[in-house]
C-alpha cells in the first residue's frame, strides 16, 4: 500500500522488471491520453473544476490562484480557531508505508486515549497514509475502524498474485480487487456526506497521487469532491484511495477520466510515495505567503506522522542481484523520506510554525512474515498507540542518522 512497504518486495519487483524487459511480443491496449505536456497540465475533472492542483509548484500570483483553483484554503482561513487574539491552525500529515500504516493508526488511537488530539483544520496523506487519512480527518469516532483496517487482514485478503499475467505484459503483479472492496465497504455514501460536512466548516482533507504519464504529483481535495453534484464522486473518492496506495509494478495503476482540450482522457495515476511520500503543501510554498488570508498571523501546528524508521539500520547485504538492488532501493526511499521532511521542516522554520515528527522506534525489531501481516500489525500498531497514549511520540527536528542504529 505504499511505495516504501520492504526492501523484500521491490527485491521481487526488481527481479520481474528484467522479464517484463523480455517480453516485448505481449499485446498493449492504446490508452486515450492527453495530446502533450501542455495539454496533460491543464486537463480537470468534469464537473469539479476545483478537484486537485499540482503538488510540484505554487504560482506566482498565489491569492488569484487560490480563487481559480483552490477557494478551500480561504475558507479554512475564515474558519481558524482564535486563542488569545491570534488564528491557530492545525495540521496532519500521514505517509506512506504499507503495513507499516500499522503504528500510524495506532498512534491517532492511543493520542485520543490521551485525551490531547486536536482536531485538525488540514489532514493530509499518501499511499498508507491516504488510507488512514479520511478517518483521522473524520476524528476518534472512526479510530475503531482503522483499528480493524490495519490489524485484522492479511496478504490474501488485500490482494491477489497474478505473477505470470504480469510478467506476460499486464499492468500489474497483484491485483487489488480484494482492497478495492474494502475501501468500499468503508467508503459509502454517508461517510461522504460526512467528509463533505467537514468541508463545508472550512476544514481540508488532501490525498496525494502521482500522475505517471506527466511524473508529477498531483493534491486532490477530497473535501471537494465529495461536497460536488458530480454523479461518479463516490467512485472517484474510492478511485483516488486506491490510486495513491498503487505501488507502480506491483499494484495496478487507476485510470481516471479527466477532461483536455475539450475531449475525454485518461490519465494513470500510482502511488502518491512516487513523488512524495509525505506532504502538507505544494514543494515550493512558503506558509508565510497565505498569511494575508488571516486577520492576524496565524500560529500553524504541523503533525507528521511517518510510517517508517527514519534512522539507519544495519543488515549484511547478500551478494546476489536481488538483495543487492533491493537494499540499494529502501536506502533510496529512505533517503527520499527525509528530503520529504526536510522541505517540511524548512517550511515550518521560515514561517515559525511548530513543527512535530513521530516515527517508528528504532528499537522496534518486529519482522513481517508477508507483505500483509497481521501479527506483526498489531505489535506496531500497539507501539504506536503506546507512544500515542504517553505522549512520548514527537520530537521537534529530524533524527540524525548517528542517534540510532537498530540491531537485527
Amino acid at each position: 500500500m505504499a511505495l516504501s512497504e520492504s526492501g523484500r518486495r521491490f527485491g521481487a519487483l526488481l527481479a520481474m522488471a528484467l522479464a517484463l524487459l523480455a517480453a516485448g511480443c505481449a499485446s498493449i491496449v492504446p490508452r486515450n491520453v492527453p495530446s502533450d505536456a501542455l495539454a496533460a497540465s491543464r486537463a480537470v475533472v468534469p464537473g469539479i473544476p476545483h478537484a486537485r492542483i499540482w503538488g510540484d509548484e505554487a504560482p506566482p500570483h498565489l491569492v488569484a490562484a487560490i480563487d481559480t483553483h483552490m477557494p478551500s484554503v480561504k475558507r479554512l482561513a475564515a474558519a481558524a480557531r482564535v486563542i488569545d487574539g491570534r488564528p491557530h491552525v492545525y495540521i496532519l500529515a500521514l505517509s506512506g508505508g504499507g503495513s507499516k500504516g500499522a503504528f500510524g493508526a495506532g498512534l491517532l488511537t492511543g493520542w485520543t486515549e490521551r485525551g490531547t488530539r486536536p482536531r485538525f483544520d488540514l489532514v493530509t496523506g499518501v499511499s498508507a497514509g491516504a488510507i488512514i487519512a479520511p478517518f483521522a480527518f473524520l476524528g476518534p469516532a472512526y479510530d475503531r475502524h482503522l483499528e480493524e483496517i490495519w490489524t485484522q487482514y492479511e496478504t490474501s485478503e488485500l490482494i491477489i498474485a497474478q505473477i505470470v499475467p504480469g510478467i506476460l505484459g499486464g499492468p500489474a503483479l497483484a491485483d487489488t480487487a480484494p482492497l478495492a472492496k474494502l475501501i468500499e465497504r468503508f467508503v459509502d455514501g454517508r461517510f461522504l456526506r460526512l467528509i463533505a460536512a467537514e468541508h463545508a466548516r472550512g476544514r481540508m482533507l488532501l490525498i496525494g497521487t502521482t500522475n505517471l504519464d506527466a511524473e508529477r504529483p498531483v493534491y486532490w481535495n477530497m473535501g471537494e469532491i465529495a461536497a460536488s453534484r458530480h454523479p461518479d464522486k463516490l467512485e472517484l473518492f474510492r478511485k483516488i484511495i486506491l490510486a495513491s496506495a498503487a505501488i507502480p509494478g506491483a499494484f495496478p495503476p487507476v485510470s481516471i477520466e479527466v477532461e483536455s482540450e475539450g475531449r475525454l482522457v485518461e490519465e494513470m495515476h500510482v502511488d502518491g510515495g512516487t513523488t512524495r511520500d509525505v506532504f502538507v503543501a505544494p514543494a515550493q510554498l512558503n506558509f508565510s505567503q497565505l498569511d494575508r488570508l488571516y486577520r492576524t498571523k496565524p500560529q500553524r501546528h504541523i503533525y507528521i506522522i511517518m510510517n517508517a524508521k527514519m534512522t539507519p539500520e544495519f543488515e549484511p547485504v547478500k551478494p546476489t542481484a536481488v538483495a543487492i538492488g533491493a537494499r540499494a532501493i529502501s536506502t533510496l526511499i529512505k533517503s527520499h523520506d527525509r528530503g520529504d521532511l526536510f522541505r517540511i521542516r524548512q517550511q515550518a522554520l521560515e514561517s515559525g510554525a511548530n513543527f512535530r515528527l513521530a516515527s517508528i522506534p528504532p528499537e522496534f525489531d518486529g519482522r513481517s512474515k508477508q507483505a500483509f501481516d497481521p501479527v506483526y500489525q498489531r505489535a506496531l500498531f500497539e507501539v504506536g498507540r503506546r507512544l500515542g497514549r504517553e505522549g512520548e511520540a514527537w520530537r521537534r527536528d529530524l533524527p540524525e542518522p548517528s542517534q540510532a542504529f537498530a540491531r537485527r
